[in-house]
C-alpha cells in the first residue's frame, strides 16, 4: 500500500511520487502523516498463503500453482455507488469486498488477493479512515482473500477501487457464453432486497428513520434487513467453486438486475432465457408488504433491481449444489427470431432499430420483458 501526493518536478510543474515505507522483515517506522495513515490502514490485515511478498514493497508477489489468474477491478464512487450518511464507513469496507468477491465468483473461481485504491476527502478523520479500513479487512477475511497493496491518496470524495485476484484451482472457468438450449436457468442469493432497501433510504433519508418510522412497526424486521443487504450485499460466493464440477455452463453474479443480467448471459450464449413467474414468486411474496407501503413494484424489484450479486448459472436439470433454485430455461436461438417477428408484425408503431434487443433475448412467461435494470451510462 503505497500513498500518492503532488510534488514538483525540474520543470515546477506537479508530478506523482510514490513512498513504500515497509519492508518484509522490518516492522514499519511512521515517518510522515502518509506513513501513519497506511500503517493504520493496513493493521490487522490477514495474510493468504498465496502472498509470497505483500502490502509494503513496490509490488506484491503471488503464488499461482494453477498457473493461470482471474482478475476483475471494481469501483465504489461516493455519490454514485453510496451515501455515506446511508451507510457507515465500515459498511462501505465490507461492500467493496463484497462485490470484488462476487466477481471472482461469477467465473466459478475463489478470491484469494487484493489491491486497493482509495481516494479520501479531507473531512473524514482518522476515526472514519481506521472504520473503512476495518470494514475492508473484515469483508476481505469473510470470503476468503487478502488486501497485498494499493495506493492511497487525497481527492475531492471517497472512492475505493480494488482489484481482486482469483484462482479456479484446475477447474474450467465458468463464461457467461457457454449457456446451451435445453439447460435450466438456476439462481442462489438475494433478488430484490438491494432495490427495497434503496427504495427506503429514497423515501426517509436515513436508515434509522426507516427502521423507526411508526408506520414501518409490521415490517420492521424486513426493512431492516433490506437496508442491510443494501448496504452489504450477501455473496453466496462458497457456491461458485462447485459449479464446474456439478456440470454448470454459464455463470454471472447478478449486480446489474435479474433481466438484464440474464440477457447478458443469453446474447453472449446465442440463446434465451425464459424466467418462470412462477418460480419467482418467492422473492415477491416476501418484498410485497414493503413494496406495498412504499407504492412500488415488487416485480421491478426482483426483475430489475441490482446489486444483489446473487450467482445466475445455466446447467442442466438436475443441478446438485445446494442453494441453487431453477427459476427458468434456456430456449434455442431460433426464439429470438420468433419473438422480434411477432413484436413486430403486432406493433407496427415500434421502430425496429430502436428495439432494444435485450427484450428479445429474456422472456418471462415466454413474452418479452422491458424492465432493463441498472445502466450507469443511460440511467
Amino acid at each position: 500500500m503505497s500513498t500518492s501526493h503532488p510534488a514538483e518536478d525540474s520543470q515546477g510543474e506537479p508530478s506523482f511520487q510514490h513512498s513504500s515505507p515497509f519492508s518484509k522483515e522490518a516492522v514499519p517506522t511512521p515517518i510522515t502523516a502518509e506513513d501513519r495513515l497506511i500503517a493504520d490502514f493496513t493493521a490487522g490485515l490477514q495474510a493468504h498463503s498465496r502472498v509470497l511478498v505483500g502490502s509494503g514493497d513496490d509490488c506484491a508477489l503471488l503464488a499461482h500453482p494453477d498457473s493461470r489468474s482471474v482478475i476483475s477491478t471494481d469501483v465504489l464512487v461516493e455519490g454514485i455507488h453510496f451515501r455515506r450518511d446511508w451507510m457507515s464507513l465500515e459498511q462501505i469496507g465490507r461492500r467493496a469486498a463484497a462485490q470484488n468477491a462476487a466477481d471472482i465468483a461469477a467465473m466459478g473461481a475463489s478470491a484469494h488477493s487484493a489491491v486497493a485504491a482509495v481516494t479520501i476527502p479531507k473531512d473524514i478523520g482518522k476515526a472514519e479512515i481506521n472504520a473503512l479500513a476495518t470494514g475492508l479487512a473484515k469483508g476481505l477475511e469473510s470470503y476468503g482473500y487478502a488486501l497485498v497493496g494499493g495506493d492511497l491518496s487525497s481527492g475531492p470524495c471517497l472512492q475505493i477501487a480494488v482489484t481482486v485476484i482469483g484462482d479456479l484451482q484446475g477447474r474450467p472457468p465458468l463464461l457467461r457464453c457457454e449457456a446451451q438450449a435445453g439447460d435450466l436457468v438456476y439462481f442462489a442469493g438475494n433478488l430484490g432486497d438491494s432495490a427495497a432497501g434503496l427504495a427506503l433510504l429514497e423515501r426517509f433519508q436515513s436508515p434509522q428513520k426507516a427502521i423507526n418510522a411508526p408506520t414501518l412497526t409490521a415490517l420492521r424486521d424486513l426493512a431492516t434487513e433490506a437496508l442491510s443487504h443494501y448496504q452489504v450485499p450477501q455473496v453466496p460466493a462458497e457456491l461458485a467453486p462447485k459449479l464446474a464440477e456439478a456440470g454448470a455452463h454459464a455463470l454471472m453474479d447478478v449486480s446489474d438486475g435479474l433481466s438484464r443480467d440474464g440477457a447478458k448471459i443469453a446474447a453472449a450464449s446465442g440463446v434465451v432465457l425464459n424466467l418462470f413467474r412462477s418460480r419467482l414468486e418467492k422473492y415477491t411474496q416476501r418484498l410485497a408488504g414493503l413494496a406495498d407501503f412504499l407504492d412500488a413494484n415488487c416485480w421491478d424489484w426482483v426483475l430489475g433491481g441490482g446489486e444483489d450479486h446473487g450467482l445466475l448459472c445455466t446447467a442442466p436439470a438436475g443441478l446438485s449444489v445446494p442453494g441453487f433454485t431453477a427459476i427458468g430455461e434456456v430456449l434455442p436461438a431460433k426464439c429470438a427470431a420468433t419473438i422480434a417477428t411477432t413484436t413486430t408484425k403486432d406493433a407496427d408503431s415500434i421502430d425496429r432499430d430502436a428495439q432494444d434487443s435485450r427484450q428479445l433475448y429474456l422472456l418471462v412467461d415466454g413474452k418479452p420483458y422491458d424492465q432493463q435494470g441498472w445502466d450507469h451510462f443511460s440511467a
